[in-house]
């Protein structure tokens, strides 16, 4: 697993630029906002799904103190609304940030309280000192985020849709099983899988879109494999067609194709499972099971990633308030959190109560619990944190866009990875010399 990289304000600033974004970093001078007696919190999971909890829990240990829950949507638009309220002042002591692009915007700009010292001064929160396996975001040698839950992924099967083949659930597998079960898994109407697992990450783990030299690393054949795979899956019928995915918008409902049968394999982690063991709001009349994300050739890392940072605005007037409730997040509170599918990042509970915790209330009815067992705990997945956020935004968007491009057949894979690679390798030395 990669070291900690130690990362500049100048860097991170200049990898937001390039996407539009260097005006909300540098504009982190508005006016405060008035200020409430209670603590404001802003996060991206629903209260319901346990935060609600967590808060009450909070309050419990500290009679007289309030917390207010506010959520925003982890999208777009929802991360774009809570930087522009950092940026403008509002009354926000505690956030959280979901993803590294998010993470590029916020960690170098002014918005991230350094929690080193506090850190270091709690033995209980030592994991996220650990530089080989590291949960924490750091930003010129200062931690300014620590991750809140770990995401192992995994692939969720249709058990009906299974059984109907006459497969075996796989316990340790590959990708070329992961292909072939997709076919197995295809006839009219149903498609074998949603979509392929990120290979690329799983043969080349953690800061996988940089060379050692710190360019793109978009030349290594993992990438080209990765989307000729999806684009082979798709054409065949094999996967989901990505036009319906774009047309559908399905890449932030994926659920809803798999709960009506549309397809049998889904990659995917913990926090969709939501969706499986509510059948009066989700209704489904399958069982699910889990398998372990496929191996490829090269790697075996999990794709899955430590998670869910939480941060400090340095603007708050409830510094020491806010830190009790960081630190009751990621430990007392964890447990709250498991109905919604997120798995305490340090080790705070055991594996059996996680596992309960994660599968609710009659977990028989709706899943194969030992798969699960197998998937997320026994098989040891091998999770990450990206630690290099060089030009994030703009590598993710050059991504994006031509693996779109390629999956709805519009480029070769070949002219896709080379165009990604072009364009992620400029955008890493323009950071580089403005850093």
């Amino acid at each position: 697993m990669a070291g900690q990289t130690t990362l500049s304000r100048r860097a991170v600033l200049g990898a937001t630029a390039g996407a539009g974004l260097a005006t909300l970093l540098s504009g982190c001078g508005g006016s405060p906002g008035p200020r409430s007696s209670a603590l404001q919190v802003w996060g991206g999971v629903p209260g319901a799904s346990g935060p609600d909890e967590l808060v009450a829990g909070f309050e419990e240990q500290h009679p007289g103190e309030k917390v207010a829950y506010t959520r925003f949507v982890n999208d777009d638009r929802g991360n774009l609304k809570l930087d522009t309220a950092l940026q403008g002042g509002v009354d926000i002591d505690v956030y959280f940030t979901y993803n590294s692009t998010a993470m590029a915007l916020r960690a170098g700009s002014g918005v991230a309280l350094d929690l080193t010292d506090r850190v270091r001064a709690d033995p209980a929160l030592a994991p996220y000192l650990d530089t080989q396996a590291p949960r924490a975001t750091v930003v010129d040698g200062q931690m300014v985020a620590l991750a809140t839950a770990r995401e192992p992924y995994f692939v969720l099967v249709n058990e009906a849709l299974r059984e109907q083949a006459g497969v075996d659930l796989p316990r340790a597998w590959d990708v070329d099983d992961f292909h072939e079960m997709a076919r197995a898994l295809t006839r009219p109407g149903v498609h074998g899988a949603y979509s392929v697992p990120d290979t690329a990450r799983v043969s080349l783990g953690a800061n996988y879109w940089y060379a050692p030299d710190g360019g793109s690393n978009f030349g290594d054949p993992a990438f080209l494999e990765w989307l000729q795979l999806g684009r082979t899956m798709i054409d065949e019928g094999s996967a989901y067609p990505w036009t319906e995915v774009l047309a559908r918008q399905l890449a932030a409902y994926q659920q809803n194709p798999f709960l009506q049968g549309e397809f049998a394999l889904w990659p995917t982690a913990p926090f969709n499972l939501r969706y499986l063991n509510e059948p009066e709001d989700y209704p489904h009349d399958f069982r699910v099971a889990a398998a372990p994300v496929p191996r490829t050739a090269r790697g075996d890392w999990n794709a899955g990633q430590f998670n869910n940072f939480i941060m400090i605005n340095p603007r708050s007037t409830k510094l020491d308030l806010a830190w009790e409730f960081v630190r009751y997040w990621v430990t007392d509170g964890a447990r709250a959190m498991l109905g919604g599918g997120k798995i305490p990042a340090l080790d705070v509970l055991p594996d059996e109560e996680v596992l309960a915790g994660v599968l609710k209330e009659d977990p028989e009815r709706f899943f194969d619990v030992d798969s699960f067992r197998h998937a997320m705990f026994t098989s040891e997945p091998k999770l990450m944190t990206d630690t290099n956020l060089t030009a994030v935004p703009e590598i993710s968007l050059a991504v994006e866009q031509q693996r779109d491009l390629c999956w709805i057949g519009e480029r070769t894979p070949a002219e896709a990875v080379s165009t990604i690679d072009e364009l992620a390798d400029a955008a890493i030395r323009r950071n580089q010399r403005k850093a």
